[in-house]
């Protein structure tokens, strides 16, 4: 007989185990990449400090000069807070009656609801490594009624939004029943009547995500330092022009500034229609097309080794070279189940005949080199034959 404390005992023992693993390794290349870390937690926050400058005692003198004073490296603390991650699974009251002489039957349910949290936990926290943090997940713009939004691909059916107008609340928890990839069209459940320049942000998520590569590039303040007066906070920066070329000569000039400054490049991000515009450069050149195979299996091409890695979450004209060893989710603990002091995991949902049981994880993205992150934008993403 399936009761509630034998549900709560399989997804305890059986489906948190595999679910936290499968958010670990499918979420995306990069973050399979990043080391995580349980150090430098303090209460709430993350407390690191990063070098900015090198050990000062270091000097040519005589046999009887004074020795070098100043032996000790420059350092920045970081401070940031611990953000709250969460995806909840539902059930209803009805499906595990229905169940509760079927024990194959239970399973089936309890796996299509794990699928599914499983789908949208590695789908946003896919989205917010390359986010800014605020949440913002496009910008839309309305004509004739129609909704179309700036980035399409951060945006999914069956997502609650809140709409903003710059800080004011126009619309809250609103249901995005459809998006259409080709025209960038998003089909939004409400009656409030919408403008351009309107922001859609994940429900109850505003300024609460973790900061992404677009939040080390662009953010005024980071890890509570101001950036602006600090060079070592301040990423490189690249705009292309119509003349850019996406191949191999303008990649090395990348890597040689970065590597000029000390930074080893190892990982390189693009849009997938980058991908293929550096393909069909070493195509066109006749040059050997390199592989390598990553660490969840995915198969990239490279540049002299270092591995080019499309994903959807890079808009389609830009590109980030990276170091990954200088990154670290910081961490309190894997993803666990939301207990009551009992020890409970499925709870009745508020007025609804069905119970719920919440993922958690304490986490955030830290970045101790922020100046050895390359971000480059407007690159043509066409070659001229």
């Amino acid at each position: 007989m399936i009761t509630l404390a034998s549900a709560e005992n399989v997804l305890k023992d059986v489906y948190l185990g595999v679910i936290a693993d499968q958010i670990n390794t499918k979420t995306n290349p990069l973050f399979g990449k990043i080391k995580k870390s349980s150090r430098n937690i303090i209460g709430k926050e993350i407390r690191v400090v990063a070098p900015i400058g090198i050990n000062g005692g270091v000097m040519a003198g005589t046999e009887t000069s004074t020795l070098p004073d100043g032996v000790e490296t420059p350092y920045l603390s970081f401070v940031a807070p611990l953000k709250n991650l969460y995806g909840r699974f539902e059930i209803s009251d009805k499906a595990i009656r229905c169940s509760a002489n079927d024990a194959n039957a239970f399973v089936n349910l309890l796996q299509d609801g794990m699928d599914s949290l499983l789908k949208a936990s590695v789908f946003n926290l896919s989205r917010m490594i390359y986010g800014d943090g605020t949440g913002a997940i496009a910008s839309i713009t309305v004509s004739s009624g129609t909704v179309t939004a700036d980035y399409i691909d951060a945006v999914a059916p069956g997502m609650y939004v809140d709409i903003y107008n710059g800080t004011t609340l126009v619309a809250s928890n609103v249901l995005v029943k459809n998006v259409d990839k080709s025209t960038k069209v998003v089909v939004l459940d409400t009656t409030e009547t919408l403008a351009t320049g309107y922001k859609l942000y994940v429900h109850n998520s505003k300024d609460n995500e973790i900061i992404g590569l677009r939040g080390i590039v662009n953010n005024t303040s980071l890890y509570g330092v101001n950036r602006a007066n600090y060079p070592i906070m301040n990423a490189k920066t690249y705009t292309g022009t119509s003349a850019t070329t996406f191949d191999e000569d303008y990649v090395q000039s990348i890597i040689d500034d970065l590597e000029s400054a000390g930074t080893n490049v190892n990982f390189i991000n693009c849009s997938y229609e980058l991908k293929r515009l550096y393909q069909k450069y070493l195509t066109l050149y006749k040059k050997n097309i390199e592989y390598t195979t990553l660490e969840d299996g995915m198969k990239v091409i490279t540049h002299f080794g270092t591995p080019i890695v499309p994903t959807n979450q890079v808009k389609a004209d830009e590109c980030y070279f990276l170091n990954t060893d200088d990154f670290t989710f910081y961490q309190l603990g894997d993803w666990k189940w939301l207990e009551d002091e009992g020890g409970r995991i499925l709870k009745q949902v508020s007025n609804k005949a069905a119970y719920s049981a919440t993922l958690v994880k304490y986490t955030e993205l830290v970045c101790q080199k922020p100046n050895g992150v390359a971000f480059c934008s407007n690159i043509p993403t066409t070659v001229s034959e």
